[in-house]
């Protein structure tokens, strides 16, 4: 066992703190790391002013717990200094907040990778979709798509400020996420399914059957017609094979075009009540829990208003241009409705 004495590497603190902050118990952070139980315990109770000797000074605006909080909130977030500073409600400036991120050393402002761009055939399935569907009865539709969840919050913001702490607790313990298959249609849910991060069209015809296919003759009177986008699970022969064989009517969609799917809308939702004020996870089987806990409290009024936003979709798609306005030019922009 390595001595007793103060931590002598950044890298160490830095273990430590993320693994106290997962819920790792002192001891076994004392074990994996060599070292004894007092010299974890002293940091952990003091990490603000550990290994320091004492100064003068003006002491500082936010107490070491408060910085913890602020660390904590934005790790792995897509919140603003003035997001954190609301939600813990901090008697401090927009600096003093950003300097208590800084001190850190370990959370870095980080631009997500862009989607990429549409294509002239994206564009034109777009178009051609857009015409075909101008008077579809969308009531008739089942929506469906898979969603990750990440224990240290949800991917697809277009900054956030990235915890390079969580590569020391997936060195340590291992990372964590979670996939699901979500459906809905102007009748409802249908039950949340978790799924492999790699699913076969094997396991995902194992879906179809188990969920979608009880759904459908639940309300087999309305002839439902199966929404999917393209993902090779859902185009594969195999899957083709099996919806034919099922009798599963299936709507052709076009590629890259997940602004048209109301469920993007609806797991935007599920992701915000998972991760309300910035709340992570530090094991699966919480997330587990909260997951379908926000699935069930999605309400009828919500659910009529995704499906009444379709036809508005449709025209928007059409009146889009993206040869003049280059910022719709990418897969997958965006298309607001006001749930509440």
């Amino acid at each position: 066992m390595k001595s007793n004495s103060s931590f002598g590497k950044q890298a160490e603190v830095y273990t430590v703190d993320t693994l106290h902050a997962a819920g790792i118990s002192n001891n076994n952070i004392a074990k994996n790391l060599g070292r004894s139980r007092r010299c974890v315990d002293n940091f952990i109770r003091n990490p603000a002013s550990y290994g320091r000797k004492k100064g003068g000074g003006r002491p500082r605006k936010l107490s070491s717990l408060e910085e913890r909080h602020v660390r904590r909130m934005a790790s792995n977030s897509s919140l603003s200094i003035n997001d954190i500073r609301s939600v813990l409600d901090l008697d401090a400036s927009k600096s003093t907040v950003l300097r208590a991120i800084h001190r850190s050393g370990t959370l870095v402002r980080q631009k997500m990778k862009p989607a990429p761009r549409l294509t002239p055939l994206h564009r034109k399935a777009r178009l051609e979709f857009a015409r075909d569907n101008m008077n579809t009865n969308w009531n008739k539709i089942v929506f469906s798509d898979e969603k990750k969840f990440n224990l240290d919050g949800p991917d697809g913001n277009l900054f956030y400020w990235r915890d390079l702490r969580k590569e020391i607790l997936q060195v340590h313990f291992g990372g964590g996420s979670l996939m699901v298959w979500a459906a809905f249609s102007a009748y409802g849910t249908v039950d949340l399914k978790f799924i492999s991060t790699h699913m076969n069209s094997v396991e995902y015809q194992d879906i179809l059957k188990n969920s979608l296919l009880p759904y459908l003759h639940c309300h087999r009177r309305h002839k439902f017609i199966f929404q999917q986008d393209n993902a090779a699970v859902h185009s594969s022969q195999s899957t083709k094979t099996w919806l034919n064989s099922h009798g599963v009517s299936v709507l052709r969609w076009p590629s890259c075009s997940p602004d048209l799917n109301p469920v993007e809308n609806l797991r935007g939702i599920l992701v915000r009540a998972v991760y309300a004020g910035g709340r992570q996870y530090a094991f699966t089987e919480a997330l587990k829990k909260s997951i379908p806990e926000a699935w069930r409290s999605i309400s009828p009024e919500l659910i009529e208003k995704l499906i009444g936003s379709m036809t508005q979709r449709i025209f928007e798609s059409l009146a889009t241009d993206p040869a003049r306005d280059p910022t719709t030019d990418r897969c997958g922009g965006s298309f607001q409705v006001t749930v509440w």
